[in-house]
């Protein structure tokens, strides 16, 4: 089983931030474990926790068709975190995965205190965003 503050330094939002912050992030993170099949989110639920894949494989799925398979290090939710807007995908366990878990409440902070975080965030954005545009000009 993976220390939650290793799994966090693969992490490209955290893989900047110092051991003794992350340590002190995980003293805030939920970790739990969810059988294959469970559906972590889902689209259009509203939702505001941020998840780290530790262990395990899950797929998203966006309006039903396969968007992209996380595996450890992979993470979910950020969007939610931001404009706590309906979520955007749903994400479903294929394996029994085990999960670190943030709240909106403990990641803003973090995040405005670790301006590192915030600009791999938003590097992450852009990308998303990219690949969401590649996949609707694909499919046109």
């Amino acid at each position: 089983m993976s220390n939650p503050s290793e799994v966090l330094a693969t992490v490209p939002l955290f893989s900047m931030v110092s051991k003794r912050d992350l340590e002190k992030l995980v003293r805030e993170i939920h970790d739990r474990a969810f059988p294959a099949g469970t559906v972590l989110t889902e689209e259009d639920e509203h939702g505001t926790i941020f998840t780290v894949i530790a262990e395990g494989r899950a797929t998203v799925t966006v309006r039903g068709k396969v968007a992209r398979v996380l595996e450890p290090g992979d993470f979910f939710g950020e969007m939610g975190l931001i404009d706590r807007a309906p979520r955007s995908a749903t994400v479903t366990a294929d394996t029994d995965v085990r999960c670190l878990m943030l709240t909106q409440p403990v990641f803003r902070p973090f995040a405005l205190s670790h301006p590192e975080t915030m600009w791999a965030l938003l590097e992450l954005m852009v990308q998303r965003v990219r690949d969401a545009e590649s996949r609707e000009s694909d499919a046109l």
